[in-house]
């Protein structure tokens, strides 16, 4: 009896880093056109820029395997996300 054997690929999620982040500069730019007209739509602007720099930020590492940018994104990332809250807050 002769049996064939079938190597299953390993699943790879590189794939949804970059569909994460497409969706997410549709959704920015949406949300922006949308914020040149009514000016209470500028938080969530923000909060979809600091997630689009974070997953820039992951994209960056696993995909492109550059260090520096990476680090650059989630710094940028987390000041937009601070001042976003802080602004939301007070």
């Amino acid at each position: 009896m002769h049996t064939k054997v079938i190597e299953l690929k390993e699943y790879s999620n590189k794939e949804v880093g970059l569909l994460v982040q497409a969706v997410l500069i549709e959704v920015m730019i949406i949300f922006a056109i949308i914020s040149i007209f009514a000016h209470e739509f500028l938080d969530p602007f923000y909060i979809i820029l600091s997630l689009i720099l974070f997953t820039m930020a992951y994209n960056n590492k696993k995909i492109y395997k550059k260090k520096n940018m990476t680090s650059i994104y989630i710094i940028v990332g987390m000041f937009v996300l601070v001042a976003t809250l802080v602004e939301y807050i007070f």
